[in-house]
């Protein structure tokens, strides 16, 4: 009922409106004003009303506005309508009106503006329309300002759309000169709707446009001053802008250049003709193969000229010779002699299994031109023989094979060979004449294993001793031949690992005609077999070489039997050095800890304490030269912490993988891990990797989401273990270089991951989260690892047995993971002793554990944490009245002194004689108690743990109140890093019986600077001896008397003032909190003066 009571009178004014609209009659001003009013009225109480104004309508709306247009109202009589209007508008209406304002300069055009505003959006959508349709560019930029000169409200600026600007951007590709002009005349007009990928693009493609214009500075410019870029595409654009202008440096250098560089420059020049010139400033093979890489050089200089310098500079890249003869045309006479004179290069480096899979394809396909060119240019000349029939008519046969048909006609004729006879002649003797007349051959692998094939089957060399046989057969390898027996006779000489090589190459369908219908046996020698002869005889290994033949038996062996783990590797490596099998000179002591690292390829990876161990154990010189090993101990050294030695081999290898190397990146500090991962990415300048950990470290994931959402699309279909592997890399790298949650969030959201789960991230990843995860979490997370037969790390089950609140049983199921690990026993019966309450057998466990971390693990950081939580819960779980019955102050003591050997912590020794010299001087009731709060103390700041501040306040409790060590009890004070009143309440206890109390405490910032009422009290000389009952009491009161400030104050000397006003304001300055107790003595002073 209520939502009609206006909405009748509404009728009624919007019928007299549509009268002077429609109507011949005169809108007089007197009517005007009185119809405005009304409607003024109106609009106001519907706007208090339920419901929305008519106004908001755009049928009431025009109806109004175009009435009082059409009768030329007064707009001042106006404003009061636009009043109302302007309540309903929308925000872009709003802009409009206040643009076209602005573009006026008067209000005449108030009532026509208040009725186009409502065709804003449908105007500029027909517009936006003619734009996304526009063909070129300079059609685009007429509609613009075609659009712009309609509207003048719109300020010579027109608002467009994401997909309009972009259209502008693509069409300007040829033209950006009329581009970059229509983006002086255009803005978006909705910056918030529009996300960040399109921002991205847009900003991107608006920079291209000054780089096709020529202004590469004015684009970098641009390009580093948008936050819209992400970093990589930053990187890149730079590394493009400088490939490309390369070839001008190129050109203008005086000083000759390197190959490879210049190389670089005619890849990267921006025209065919650019590259020439640079070619034609330095020549050279490289140039030649990057030059003939780019096919519109191919084109502008033909094919002559191309097939020309391919035979100058001998280029053996079969499928770069091979796109320059696809520009031959199909009709040329010599194009057999054409690609058999180009691919003689590519076929002495082919492998014979691709050369016969290529060569098929040609005959299968008809193209028997291309197929005799292959054939004769690889000096297969027996199998091209017989194709010549089907050759096209007129074209020319190569000169070679011609050569070939004549010495096979000579043989035939005669058995005669001469002693220079060429390659050609030999061949023909080999398959049809007496190949034991050959004496000097020629260097062709293919004749030489023919030769060795025959030579092995001849009575000869069943003479032979086993060891010559098998050499010879060694080096024979797979061929075809035009001949059945020939291609059986070769391929079943050689080795069986070369003969499932090529039989995984070549066509199926020719097989039997190179094997026959015998398969081939599954191996020369069982490897297991091998190595358990290997055990049992007298044989040795004493040479670097036979390191590698050890571990590969090892490998064979344990999988033979289904046991390939690297514990059991270790394990018999560890079996062979006992029983002696392995002795080695001093100067190659080296080569097996290489082996084993390279063996370590064929179960994942080797746990990263053991791979840590040999890494750092082995000269550097050594390490650099095996990459395998060196990209193992870079990704072991990561994972203990060692980053320092990582960046060290990173800085001293030659073009590092990136793969591998980045992990630095992970474990060194920000700084470094920029520098670091600058130092790979000047070498690997296209590398995906690279690009994505740059982009984590500033904080940029979407590229890392870009990888994500494409493993999982790809994922979705099939399961590509590739890219599951390569997905948990990214979510790695994401865990390990985030420190925003909202990014961590976002990450997941893309991954489509309800909970992380420890198989979706690689170890560096899970390394990263396990510090966060309750122990239950964390226990799930590794057990994980353990089902799958993935890796579990020593540290990473040792900071899972040191999380708090921890049960024993689950302590041990982890370290039965682990039965060699002498550290986790170590920690097992450190867990066991605190489960007993047994003070002196965790004081043993602790030393234990560091003694081991000291001579096996090399004082690591990654394993001094742990023993700082140990120390930790010791104090936590153990009260006074334990240590006072324990007798462990020998133990401690021993532990303290073994502790400051280490060099890194020589210094403890000095701050433990100057903070608790009594404690570490005599054994006393809690001295032991104090030296491990101490140890804790120093070591949790110097591996950077957080202290707790509980047990630095329980240490000065029993400081102060159960002995008589005043400096103890100072120390522990003073790591407190917020003391409270009670903490200083203890401290004054403690130091009762002192002389110098007094400037102990007045120097002491964390006692004296929250409570500058200390310093009135302690500097009050009649309080005498019980200044400490006082204080106490004083420090019980939060915040202090005045009336007992007053009190302690009043008796004051003018000196006596005078030094407390200057003792505040040594110990405070100026701060807020010494103005009251300073107002308060300049006050009683004054009252003194006053009464004196």
């Amino acid at each position: 009922m209520r939502h009609t009571l206006w909405l009748l009178p509404w009728k009624d004014l919007l019928s007299h409106w549509k009268m002077y609209f429609h109507g011949g009659q005169k809108l007089t001003r007197r009517a005007a004003l009185q119809l405005l009013q009304k409607t003024v009225d109106a609009a106001r109480s519907s706007a208090n009303g339920p419901g929305n104004s008519p106004l908001a309508t755009k049928r009431n709306s025009e109806v109004i506005w175009k009435t009082i247009a059409r009768h030329n109202v007064y707009w001042t009589d106006c404003l009061a309508l636009m009043n109302a209007q302007w309540a309903v508008l929308s925000p872009d209406q709003r802009h409009f009106i206040q643009e076209a304002f602005t573009c006026s300069g008067s209000g005449h055009h108030l009532p026509c503006l208040m009725a186009e505003v409502w065709h804003l959006a449908t105007d500029l959508s027909s517009v936006y329309a003619r734009l996304l349709v526009s063909e070129t560019i300079v059609q685009f930029a007429i509609l613009v300002y075609a659009a712009i000169r309609e509207r003048p409200h719109l300020g010579g600026v027109l608002p467009v759309t994401p997909q309009v600007l972009m259209r502008c951007y693509v069409l300007g590709r040829g033209q950006p000169e009329v581009a970059l002009q229509c983006c002086r005349v255009m803005a978006l007009s909705n910056t918030k709707d529009i996300s960040r990928i399109e921002r991205e693009a847009l900003a991107f493609e608006y920079v291209m446009l000054h780089a096709k214009k020529g202004q590469w500075n004015v684009a970098l410019s641009v390009l580093n001053s948008s936050r819209e870029i992400r970093p990589s595409a930053k990187r890149l654009f730079r590394s493009y802008t400088f490939q490309a202008g390369q070839w001008l440096r190129a050109i203008a250098s005086v000083v000759p250049m390197e190959p490879h560089i210049v190389a670089e420059a005619i890849t990267h020049a921006p025209h065919w003709s650019y590259a020439l010139r640079t070619f034609e400033r330095w020549e050279s093979a490289e140039a030649i193969c990057a030059l003939l890489a780019r096919p519109d050089c191919v084109a502008a200089m033909g094919w002559e000229a191309s097939l020309r310098l391919c035979t100058e500079a001998r280029v053996n890249s079969y499928s770069l010779i091979r796109s320059i003869l696809a520009t031959v045309p199909s009709h040329h006479p010599q194009l057999m002699q054409l690609h058999a004179t180009a691919i003689r290069p590519a076929g002495e480096v082919m492998y014979s299994g691709t050369l016969t899979r290529r060569a098929y394809k040609f005959v299968q396909s008809g193209c028997w031109a291309e197929a005799i060119g292959l054939l004769c240019g690889c000096c297969y000349y027996d199998v091209a023989l017989p194709l010549a029939l089907y050759a096209p008519p007129g074209f020319a046969l190569p000169h070679s094979l011609l050569k070939y048909e004549e010495a096979v006609h000579r043989i035939k004729l005669s058995t005669i060979v001469s002693t220079d006879a060429s390659f050609e002649e030999q061949l023909a003797v080999a398959l049809h004449g007496d190949w034991t007349r050959l004496k000097d051959l020629h260097a062709n692998t293919r004749l030489r294993s023919l030769i060795l094939a025959q030579h092995l089957l001849s009575s000869n060399a069943a003479e032979k001793a086993v060891d010559g046989a098998e050499e010879e057969k060694c080096e024979v390898q797979c061929f075809t031949f035009q001949s059945e027996k020939f291609s059986r006779l070769v391929c079943r000489s050689a080795g069986i690992k070369a003969q499932r090589y090529f039989m995984q190459v070549i066509p199926r369908v020719l097989r039997r005609h190179h094997f026959g219908v015998e398969e081939i046996p599954a191996s020369e020698l069982c490897i297991s077999e091998r190595y358990m002869r290997f055990r049992s005889s007298s044989e040795v290994v004493s040479e670097r070489e036979t390191c590698n033949v050890l571990c590969a038996m090892v490998v064979e062996h344990l999988r033979a039997s289904g046991k390939l783990t690297g514990q059991l590797f270790l394990r018999e490596i560890a079996q062979c050095l006992a029983s002696g099998k392995v002795r080695l000179a001093a100067a190659d002591c080296h080569a097996l800890p290489l082996a084993v690292l390279r063996a370590a390829t064929y179960f994942h990876r080797m746990d990263a304490a053991v791979t840590t161990r040999i890494a750092l154990s082995t000269p550097s010189q050594h390490l650099m030269t095996h990459p395998e090993a060196l990209e193992r101990s870079m990704n072991a050294l990561v994972l203990t912490g060692r980053w320092q030695r990582a960046i060290s081999l990173l800085q001293r290898t030659n073009r590092p993988y990136p793969e591998f190397f980045a992990v630095v990146a992970y474990a060194a500090p920000r700084n470094l891990a920029i520098k670091a991962l600058n130092m790979l990415w000047k070498d690997h300048a296209k590398s995906q990797w690279i690009l994505l950990l740059q982009d984590l470290i500033q904080g940029d994931i979407r590229l890392a989401q870009e990888e994500l959402i494409h493993c999982s699309s790809r994922l979705s279909s099939h399961v590509d273990e590739r890219k599951v592997f390569w997905r948990r890399r990214v979510l790695g790298a994401c865990c390990a270089l985030l420190q925003s949650s909202d990014s961590m969030q976002y990450v997941v959201g893309v991954a489509n991951i309800s909970s992380f789960c420890s198989l979706d991230v690689d170890e560096h990843g899970l390394q990263r989260l396990l510090p966060l995860l309750s122990w239950n979490q964390a226990l799930t997370a590794i057990t994980d690892l353990k089902e799958r037969g993935e890796v579990v790390e020593e540290h990473w089950a040792l900071l899972v047995c040191t999380k708090p609140s921890i049960s024993l049983d689950v302590v041990c199921k982890i370290i039965s993971w682990f039965p060699y690990s002498f550290l986790l026993n170590s920690v097992f019966l450190h867990q066991y002793a605190l489960v007993h309450g047994d003070l002196v057998t965790s004081i043993k466990a602790m030393a234990r554990y560091h003694a081991l971390v000291i001579s096996e693990y090399r004082r690591c950081s990654t394993y001094l944490r742990p023993f700082v939580s140990f120390l930790k819960s010791v104090l936590h779980q153990f009260d006074d009245e334990a240590w006072r019955k324990a007798s462990v102050w020998y133990l401690v003591r021993r532990l303290f002194n073994q502790l400051v050997e280490d060099p890194k912590f020589v210094h403890l020794g000095r701050q433990g004689r100057k903070s608790i010299p009594f404690s570490l001087r005599e054994e006393g009731p809690l001295a032991a108690l104090f030296i491990v709060g101490f140890l804790y103390h120093r070591l949790s700041r110097a591996l950077q743990m957080p202290v707790s501040a509980p047990i630095m306040s329980r240490l000065l409790r029993s400081a102060a109140l159960s002995t008589n060590d005043s400096q103890c009890a100072l120390y522990f004070f003073k790591s407190l890093k917020h003391p409270n009143d009670v903490e200083r309440s203890l401290l004054v206890f403690a130091l009762r019986d002192c002389d110098d109390a007094m400037t102990v405490l007045i120097n002491t910032g964390r006692f004296i600077r929250p409570r500058p009422d200390q310093v009135l009290l302690w500097s009050d000389p009649g309080l005498g001896g019980e200044k400490w009952l006082e204080a106490i009491k004083l420090l019980s009161q939060s915040p202090p008397s005045q009336e007992q400030l007053e009190r302690l104050c009043a008796n004051w000397t003018k000196e006596e003032s005078l030094r407390t006003l200057t003792l505040l304001q040594r110990t405070h300055g100026n701060s807020a909190e010494v103005r009251s107790y300073l107002e308060l003595l300049e006050n009683l002073q004054q009252q003194k003066l006053k009464s004196g």
